[in-house]
């Protein structure tokens, strides 16, 4: 009986030895499969004849199964994945829009991937609308003139500066000196569109216009409806000889969405932004079950983007205090403001129904915002969409958190 098991094991393992470079399918040894090769030849799709098609197959995947791979890339100002692979390597734009109340409502802000508020004069507020992917912004407006203040988020974001006009006293001369980026489309209007979404014939150096739906508007004064769209601004770029190749850095150290670690964080489900007496309301409510936070202003009205009719809302809330100053010396009738972000400051960094108290630094122009918790690390922010408000730090003690 033993004997006859060792020949039948000795025959086995003669067969499996004769067997083993058919099992191989012909694949050399130091042969590689490309991912596209791999995902074809290992998908479920096989319909071959089991002689038992009434069983589901009950195989499950094995630690090495690899996921399809994405048609997109990463957004680095918001960490998601939803940036066509085409862009990468390519600059993102930032564009100066209208925040005052007789602009509202806006046109294409709910697609900026993050937006910051900030001073201008007279105490009211401008945004800064960047977006990662030139070619994909929508109609948007009012685009309005541009301040050095935005003009270093710009360069520490490392964008293209769009604006519409600009305060001459300053901008061109700190934008040369600083190596900002910066196109002021003021010079290159087309008067009047059919509509609002489109113009009639324009020349080679037409790149904005005045959006005639607005402008049927009585109550909406012609400096709040200037608007473009990204092909023409894409064109500008172009007209203009700027580079559009260039790696952006990302925003903020993101983390996948709800994972952050907040450090000795309260719960915020109500913020309310005093910047000054003219916008002394922007106030963010948490939805829960979303995770975001809408925002509203002027008396409690949803800041609308009329394009998608959706009420602006963002996963993070960012508020940094800082030194804003009257420019001592303004030959302008405006009395504009200096942005002193080169003295850094203290700041919170909400998300999630959660707020941590944080500080911030951004040394130079051309420097990036970094934001710390109080032991000094860099703190972890959720992948998503996100709102930097730019208040001056005299006033930080009007903020109302709930």
């Amino acid at each position: 009986m033993n004997k006859q098991l060792t020949k039948l094991i000795s025959l086995s393992t003669a067969l499996l030895i004769m067997a083993a470079p058919l099992m191989g399918c012909g694949k050399k040894k130091n042969e590689t499969m490309s991912y596209e090769t791999w995902w074809t030849s290992t998908s479920p799709d096989d319909t071959s004849d089991t002689g038992n098609e009434s069983q589901e197959s009950t195989a499950k995947p094995t630690e090495t199964t690899l996921p399809p791979p994405s048609e997109y890339a990463v957004n680095p100002f918001t960490g998601i994945e939803d940036m066509d692979k085409e862009n990468v390597g390519k600059k993102g734009v930032g564009v100066t829009i209208n925040n005052c109340h007789a602009a509202q409502p806006s046109r294409g802000t709910s697609e900026a991937s993050v937006i910051y508020e900030f001073e201008t004069e007279g105490g009211q507020t401008r945004m800064l609308c960047i977006f990662a992917d030139v070619s994909r912004i929508p109609l948007l407006g009012s685009i309005r003139s541009g301040r050095v203040g935005p003009a270093d988020l710009c360069g520490g974001a490392g964008v293209i500066f769009i604006s519409w006009g600009s305060d001459e006293t300053a901008v061109p001369s700190h934008v040369r000196k600083n190596n900002i980026e910066w196109i002021d489309i003021n010079n290159n209007i087309y008067a009047y569109g059919k509509g609002h979404d489109a113009v009639d014939v324009t020349g080679d150096d037409n790149f904005c216009w005045y959006d005639r739906e607005w402008m049927n508007d009585k109550s909406r004064a012609q400096e709040h409806c200037g608007v473009s769209r990204g092909d023409f601004l894409k064109k500008a770029i172009e007209y203009y000889k700027i580079d559009l190749n260039g790696e952006t850095p990302e925003l903020f150290h993101f983390v996948p969405a709800g994972t952050a670690k907040m450090t000795d964080s309260t719960a915020c489900t109500e913020l309310t932004v005093y910047f000054s007496s003219t916008n002394d309301d922007a106030l963010f409510v948490y939805n829960e079950s979303e995770n975001v936070y809408y925002k509203s202003q002027y008396d409690g009205e949803p800041q609308m983007d009329i394009n998608n009719n959706v009420q602006l809302n963002f996963t993070n809330v960012f508020v940094l205090y800082c030194g804003i100053n009257p420019r001592p010396n303004d030959p302008s009738t405006e009395r504009h403001v200096d942005i002193h972000f080169e003295n850094g400051g203290t700041g919170y960094y909400v998300s999630y129904g959660q707020l941590e108290e944080i500080t911030w630094t951004k040394p130079t122009p051309n420097d990036p915002i970094k934001c710390f918790d109080k032991n000094g690390n860099e703190i972890e922010v959720n992948a998503g969409k996100s709102y930097v408000c730019v208040v001056d730090d005299d006033r930080a003690s009007k903020t109302v958190i709930k």
